[in-house]
C-alpha cells in the first residue's frame, strides 16, 4: 500500500473514533425513562407526601360530640398551681352529690369558650363581674393549645391583666402570659388540669412544692 493509502486509512479511522466518542458522550448525558423525575403529583414524590399528610393525622384521637373541646364552659381556677380543685371533678356519688357545691359555689367567674378543629384547640375567657383568685373582673384571656394523642390540651395563654399565677418568676409572682394543661373526663362533661405560669417556670414550682399537682384548673360544660 502507498504511502497516500496509509495517510487516508488513518485519517478515516481517526474520523470514525471521534464519531463514535461523540453519540457515546450524549448518550450518557441525555435522561432516560429510567432516570428522569416523574411529573408534578405523580410517583415517589406524591407517595412521600401523601404518606406525610396520613401521618399527621393520627396525632390526635378522632373528635365525636362528647370528647371536643368544642363549646362553652363554666370554670374556677386557683392562684397556686399546687391548689387540688379535683373534688369539682370527680363524679356524682352519694357522699359529693353536687361536686361544684363546694367552698367556691357560685363562683364560676371564669367562663371559658373552646373551638376545636382537627389537633388545633383556641380559647377565650373574659372574667365576670365576681372576678376569680386568679384575675381580677372584665380581663380577658386568650388561649392556644394543642390536642395530643390522649385527647388531653396543651397550650399557651395571654391575659391582658395582671394574672395571680404563684410559681410566676415575678416577685410580686403576677404574670401576664402563661401555660395551660387539661384532661376531659371520658364522658366529656367536666375537664381539670393546671393554668399558670410559662411551662419552664411551672415544672420548677411544681418539682419544689407539689410534684403530682394538677387540679388548679376545673371547668363543666355550661
Amino acid at each position: 500500500m502507498g504511502v497516500g493509502n496509509v495517510k487516508k486509512v488513518v485519517v478515516i479511522t481517526v474520523l470514525f473514533a471521534f464519531i463514535v466518542l461523540t453519540f457515546g458522550i450524549m448518550g450518557c448525558s441525555s435522561p432516560n425513562a429510567s432516570t428522569a423525575a416523574p411529573p408534578s403529583g405523580t410517583g415517589s414524590a406524591a407517595s412521600a407526601a401523601g404518606s406525610s399528610s396520613g401521618a399527621s393525622s393520627d396525632t390526635c384521637p378522632v373528635v365525636t360530640s362528647a370528647t371536643s373541646w368544642t363549646g362553652n364552659w363554666a370554670s374556677w381556677s386557683y392562684e397556686d398551681i399546687c391548689f387540688d380543685a379535683r373534688v369539682h371533678f370527680y363524679p356524682v356519688t352519694a357522699d359529693n352529690p353536687e361536686p361544684w357545691d363546694h367552698t367556691f359555689a357560685g363562683v364560676e367567674d371564669f367562663p371559658v369558650k373552646f373551638t376545636q378543629t382537627g389537633c388545633d384547640v383556641t380559647g377565650s375567657i373574659t372574667v365576670g363581674p365576681n372576678g376569680t383568685l386568679v384575675a381580677p373582673p372584665g380581663c380577658p384571656i386568650t388561649l392556644t393549645g394543642k390536642v395530643d394523642n390522649t385527647g388531653a390540651v396543651s397550650g399557651t395563654w395571654h391575659a391582658y391583666c395582671n394574672i395571680e399565677a404563684r410559681g410566676a418568676p415575678s416577685s410580686d409572682s403576677t404574670t401576664d402570659s402563661g401555660s395551660f394543661t387539661l384532661n376531659m373526663e371520658p364522658g366529656g362533661s367536666t375537664f381539670v388540669g393546671t393554668f399558670g405560669p410559662a411551662a419552664a417556670d411551672a415544672a420548677k414550682y411544681k418539682a419544689d412544692n407539689c410534684q403530682g399537682a394538677n387540679s388548679n384548673w376545673v371547668g363543666k360544660r355550661a
